[in-house]
């Protein structure tokens, strides 16, 4: 006799909090037709969706693993699980070790603590997988061209196994039995012929793991007034991600400009969305510090301080004297927003990259001179207003410039004059004959002394 689960509260409860009774009936199998099969089937539906929406139920482990659903299942932007399931996965891909137990294949097999217990998601381009305590997604593989999916112990090295191998590394699973082993291939399979466009057998260009996709719809920026105006309304727009990379990121930069207010400063719009729920990530490159002034540990606090949930910061590389990177930068200028939109180029969200077609000569400044003036107009507007003239800045520049030698070329224009014409000797310097240079120095000197 079925049992009867008894609420914990007897007074009246909601319908979604109603513990739902598994339905039973002695129909014998001699008088069963296909009447009573629809009848049946419609009543474990009904028994099923009244689990689905009990709150404790529907999170149980169990539940989501007889359904074999998870938090990735529905995910907007992303496929439907071709199939999710719990399964062993070798903690190293080179399953054999390096001591000579472990060199044994049926010594591998039996070892426990050789497996770790994951959650298996397969999506339409890659396969991942995910820890069952904290629904961390780990390592996803994705489909590229040396996707390959093989069975049986020769491969795998244990029994009911798996082994998945592409470009970046070996994964081997083991099922629980020669039905989940045969259910998970035949779902791989799909997967690889799903995806035939990155299985090509000769490589894509520039070796990359994604093809080449044509008549893709694509917008060109020739100044950053425009490129950081569209990534401030693609971010406000932002429902799910956000993914940042830059050489040098300002967080106090203006995307918007002009402007009253601080709304459209990038951390400010960054901290905003991440309240709403979107997750944030950056990726800088750290800088050596007695090198360059790009002060990326002061981008990554101002960003965290935000939000320290959903804004998440990496600084990278580490520079250490033995495995420290010195010769290599992080010089990446990307902006993804909910892995839809992409912004790449080589504009940095930092200050001194913002321009328009005016070409302005400040960044951001109280006034903006657009009309360019002669050095007279601007000391005479100086005279006319009463204030301190410009005629020590001259005086400097004048010193300067006669150091750099613009006196000297002028010097030289006049001693070519007073040296005559003769062009059939070799020139030494300046038009200047090496024999006649001496000559046309002497009579200028003598010129201005007399």
């Amino acid at each position: 006799m079925p049992v009867r689960l008894i609420s914990y509260n007897t007074t009246a409860q909601e319908e979604d909090t109603e513990r739902p009774c598994f339905p039973t009936r002695n129909d014998r199998l001699a008088f069963i037709n296909d009447n009573i099969i629809k009848e049946r089937c419609q009543i474990l539906m009904e028994y099923l969706n009244k689990v689905l929406k009990h709150p404790k139920f529907r999170n149980h482990p169990q539940v989501r693993e007889f359904f074999e659903v998870s938090c990735v299942s529905f995910v907007r932007g992303l496929s439907i699980s071709l199939k999710e399931s719990y399964l062993s996965k070798r903690s190293h891909d080179d399953y054999r070790g390096h001591n000579i137990f472990f060199r044994i294949p049926f010594f591998c097999d039996k070892c426990k603590f050789h497996h770790g217990h994951k959650w298996f998601i397969i999506k339409d381009t890659f396969i991942t997988y995910m820890r069952p305590d904290t629904y961390e997604i780990r390592f996803p593989m994705l489909v590229d061209r040396a996707f390959e999916v093989q069975t049986g112990f020769r491969h795998a090295g244990t029994h009911n196994g798996i082994k998945l191998t592409n470009l970046q590394r070996t994964l081997v699973v083991k099922c629980k039995n020669s039905r989940d082993r045969d259910e998970w291939e035949e779902q791989l399979q799909k997967l690889k012929d799903n995806s035939l466009s990155f299985c090509n057998t000769t490589a894509s260009r520039f070796n990359s793991f994604a093809p080449v996709r044509e008549k893709q719809l694509g917008y060109w920026f020739v100044n950053a007034k425009a490129y950081m105006e569209s990534i401030a309304k693609a971010i406000l727009v932002a429902k799910e991600e956000i993914f940042i990379t830059d050489w040098w990121l300002s967080p106090e930069i203006m995307l918007v400009r002009p402007t009253d207010d601080e709304t459209f400063r990038l951390d400010n719009l960054l901290g905003k969305k991440a309240d709403e729920g979107v997750r944030v990530y950056v990726l800088i490159f750290k800088e050596l510090s007695y090198a360059m002034g790009l002060n990326s540990l002061h981008t990554k606090r101002a960003l965290i301080s935000k939000n320290k949930n959903n804004i998440k910061v990496i600084r990278h590389p580490d520079h250490y004297p033995s495995t420290g990177v010195f010769l290599w930068s992080h010089h990446e200028k990307m902006v993804i927003i909910d892995q839809k939109i992409a912004f790449i180029g080589g504009i940095d969200l930092c200050f001194g990259r913002w321009d328009d077609d005016f070409m302005r000569l400040v960044d951001l400044g109280p006034d903006n001179e657009t009309t360019l003036k002669m050095p007279e107009e601007i000391e005479a507007e100086k005279q006319a207003s009463g204030k301190e003239t410009v005629e020590a800045a001259r005086m400097v520049t004048t010193e300067m410039a006669e150091k750099a030698g613009e006196k000297q070329s002028t010097g030289t224009d006049e001693m070519r004059s007073i040296g005559g014409k003769n062009t059939s000797e070799p020139v030494a310097r300046g038009g200047v004959t090496a024999g006649g240079g001496m000559k046309a120095a002497k009579k200028w000197i003598e010129s201005k002394l007399s």
